[in-house]
């Protein structure tokens, strides 16, 4: 079966509604008794606290999901979005839901957000969650983000990153001591290449950005993935669940080897800013 993003996000997006919720990203989690669509809500904050954001903030969703944070942002703020996504049906039910709230300033293309087709300088946010590690070209990806804000515009992302920094020689042997795990990780959540915080700073700053904020967030993030184990086996055990057993199966593995990479350092997560 070949994976690619795009196909991949097509087909598990009814799966990882049940399991993940409306957003399909990390929550940020201020103590253990907090739930995770507080905890998807307060990522969503945390971003935005980084930014100015009002009516007349035009912002491009880069990777938007279901539409899920962009909604937030405009109820929130009023702001008007654009969202791309190269999932077709992501897309599609973005756009049915906005239809169904009303909202005429938040709207959805199927878009790459290595070439995004909009007009330069067009945009004065710039938001991408948990979608960059999908770009294999993160240089191509920040020059986009770059061409298409405004003067003194920002972009605001979070996504996983490469913690445990190893010679190239220990870095192959990981990987080839560990091919499965990786494998697993990457038919449930899609081929994607992470790198360190520091190389997304250098991938940024030659992009021409400046002004640079970076937060490991970590240990905030961690619950997120006990959270979706456990909605992916309350599914599993469902007597009519709608999904695949294999996949099904194949998640909870997969949340449970992404949680040892993070407890070991092989993985972190970071929140970072900049401005044009």
């Amino acid at each position: 079966m070949r994976i690619d993003a795009k196909s991949h996000y097509d087909r598990v997006t009814d799966a990882w509604k049940e399991f993940m919720g409306e957003d399909f990203h990390f929550g940020y989690f201020l103590g253990e008794d907090m739930e995770l669509p507080s905890a998807t809500d307060m990522m969503i904050e945390k971003m935005a606290g980084l930014c100015e954001i009002g009516p007349d903030t035009r912002v491009l969703d880069v990777g938007c999901g279901i539409g899920a944070p962009a909604f937030y942002l405009h109820e929130k703020f009023g702001c008007t979005i654009d969202g791309i996504s190269t999932s077709e049906k992501g897309i599609r039910l973005a756009n049915e839901a906005a239809e169904q709230r009303g909202y005429r300033d938040v709207r959805f293309r199927v878009g790459d957000g290595m070439d995004n087709g909009f007009p330069d300088r067009t945009f004065d946010l710039v938001w991408i969650m948990e979608a960059a590690h999908l770009m294999l070209d993160k240089k191509k990806l920040f020059r986009e983000c770059h061409r298409v804000l405004k003067e003194g515009g920002t972009l605001v992302m979070c996504d996983l990153v490469q913690h445990m920094l190893m010679p190239l020689h220990k870095g192959v042997l990981f990987l080839f001591a560990h091919f499965r795990e990786y494998y697993r990780l990457l038919k449930t959540f899609a081929p994607g290449q992470l790198p360190t915080m520091g190389n997304y700073t250098d991938a940024i700053i030659d992009a021409g950005f400046r002004e640079i904020t970076i937060l490991d967030v970590s240990e905030h993030v961690l619950p997120t993935l006990s959270w979706w184990r456990r909605n992916a086996e309350r599914a599993r055990d469902e007597r009519d669940c709608p999904f695949p057993r294999d996949y099904v199966e194949l998640f909870i593995n997969a949340c449970e080897i992404l949680e040892s990479f993070f407890r070991k350092g092989v993985f972190g997560y970071t929140i970072i800013r900049a401005e044009k």
